[in-house]
């Protein structure tokens, strides 16, 4: 990036821009709260802004050639950094949306991918470098997919209400729609063949759902999927092995020889298993637990999950491979744990690895459609993954911004799920302690969830045995709406009236106030999907 920058204008602006978002603020900026302390008179945010701009004119003016597709894979990353980095959600995804379109042209094989395939003289380097880059990105912008669709594809009003808005929806996705010197959506293009056969046109020069509505061109069917983000599959880019050979995750060895080695098997591992995320995610919305009625109802449908075939199959494969790259991880584990006084750097390696063991382990374990004795059996593997996380997180400097995928989710995991109250308290204080942005997620934002999550368990522990309040537990769901600019909380609370456990929703906005806490109002039940699937 430093060599192209010297020979990119838009890319050394971006690069600039971020440096001065970055000089603007300091490691104690609440970056889920925007504005907070980059406002007024301070000259490093303006010029921040002033670079952003710049940097995007001139990437909206770039012709489409092969270097010019260079810099715009790398120039989206920026933007997204950026974006991210000052807490704008919207027009983040925006960006990650039109990084994803382009390589998935590249994975795909299409007519452009042999245009992105020459974009550097070493272009394997480049691709895996930029797809270590979107990795935690792709996985991240997951938990948006909801927002995705909705604002990619609205429902249609009716005729007679055009101007009215879904009761449903606190805010409307255009409402915090990025300003108009930020990129517009290319949904349109994403998937169009026809034009700029070399490369893909930069974010700004694409138009958004409305301008496009306005001018007038000929109506064309909309995609059959929110734009740039395909389905995973066996081939999706971003779970590609480094080392060429590991290739076959049934070539997997008895021990592994180096953390490279554990790792390129861990990524062939996760290619298997990803496979299976939209599998869960229509799963759990087919389940339209919102429309349950009463508990007998809610247990039926929560048990009848694992008797789904297709679920039994993703269980039975992943438990299989992930004791058997447990079996072959753990002699080089406890190699890195004997020798970490002398390699430290191993050390870390080898534990992060093994905390994206723990995490995987317990997602499969599926403990929203289990009973409560396999919630709480899970309770060392989420005190083992507190501990972890800490030591990671402690371990690098701290500026209050990264683009990795971080610890924040983990930790959230376990302050929501494990079951044994010492524990949340802990993933809670890490969080606390720690607070960081990791691209999409703020770890603020999360233990205010946590927080608000305390105060549901506590009063759900008022009544009933042990099995019918995890039962109610069960029944917790998260969502982010409007492109993360709010947050949707569902869980059952006691109806004074009727005497009945009934689900109830709360909203906030993506905005921690001095409290660390969330200002969370009720409103009626949507139809929005959980992004928690089968951790509880």
């Amino acid at each position: 990036m430093p060599q192209l920058t010297l020979q990119e204008p838009s890319l050394r602006y971006a690069a600039m821009a971020v440096g001065a978002l970055r000089k603007a603020s300091n490691v104690e900026f609440e970056a889920s709260s925007p504005g907070n302390e980059l406002a007024g008179d301070n000259k490093h945010y303006l010029n921040a802004i002033v670079y952003y701009c710049e940097a995007l004119q001139l990437q909206a003016k770039a012709r489409p050639t092969k270097e010019g597709l260079r810099t715009a894979m790398l120039a989206s990353l920026l933007f997204i950094c950026f974006e991210a980095q000052r807490g704008n959600m919207p027009a983040a995804l925006k960006h990650i949306t039109h990084g994803f379109s382009m390589l998935n042209e590249l994975a795909a094989c299409t007519d452009k991918a042999p245009g992105l395939v020459r974009i550097a003289p070493a272009p394997p380097a480049l691709v895996q470098e930029i797809l270590d880059c979107y990795k935690p990105l792709e996985l991240q912008s997951r938990s948006f997919m909801g927002s995705y669709r909705k604002f990619f594809f609205p429902p249609k009003p009716p005729a007679v209400a055009t101007n009215q808005a879904p009761p449903s929806q606190t805010a409307s996705p255009r409402s915090v729609s990025s300003p108009p010197s930020q990129p517009g959506t290319p949904w349109a293009n994403a998937h169009s063949s026809q034009q700029n056969p070399v490369g893909l046109p930069s974010p700004q020069s694409q138009a958004s759902p409305q301008a496009m509505s306005d001018q007038q061109t000929p109506p064309r069917p909309p995609p059959q999927r929110p734009p740039g983000i395909a389905p995973f599959t066996k081939h999706s880019p971003y779970f590609r092995p480094k080392q060429t050979n590991i290739s076959v995750i049934e070539d997997m060895p008895a021990v592994f020889s180096t953390l490279d080695e554990a790792h390129g098997y861990w990524t062939l591992l996760q290619r298997q298993l990803v496979q299976y995320i939209p599998l869960l995610t229509a799963t759990t919305a087919q389940l339209a637990l919102t429309k349950v009625k009463d508990m007998k109802e809610l247990e039926i449908k929560l048990d009848s999950v694992r008797q789904n075939p297709r679920i039994s199959k993703f269980l039975e494969e992943s438990r299989h491979w992930l004791q058997r790259w447990s079996t072959s991880f753990s002699p080089l584990l406890q190699r890195a744990q004997d020798n970490r006084q002398n390699d430290e750097q191993s050390y870390l390696q080898a534990i992060n690895f093994h905390i994206e063991f723990l995490i995987l382990y317990i997602y499969t374990a599926m403990p929203r459609y289990s009973g409560v004795e396999t919630a709480k059996d899970l309770t060392p593997q989420y005190r083992e993954l507190n501990a972890i996380a800490e030591t990671l997180i402690a371990s690098r400097p701290n500026c209050g911004f990264a683009m990795d995928s971080g610890w924040t989710w983990p930790l959230f995991v376990s302050a929501f799920g494990c079951r044994d109250p010492e524990v949340k308290q802990d993933a809670i204080r890490i969080l606390g302690k720690y607070p960081i942005r990791n691209a999409l997620r703020d770890s603020r934002v999360f233990r205010a969830i946590a927080l608000k999550n305390l105060e549901v368990e506590a009063m759900n522990a008022t009544e009933g045995d042990e099995d019918q309040q995890w039962l109610r537990l069960r029944r917790r769901e998260l969502v982010f709406e409007d492109l993360g600019m709010n947050i949707i909380f569902r869980y059952a609370e006691k109806s004074q009236a009727t005497g009945e456990w009934e689900l109830i929703e709360e909203v906030a906005a993506f905005m921690v106030g001095e409290d660390g806490q969330l200002n969370w109002h009720r409103q009626p039940i949507s139809e929005s999907v959980s992004i928690l699937s089968g951790v509880c």
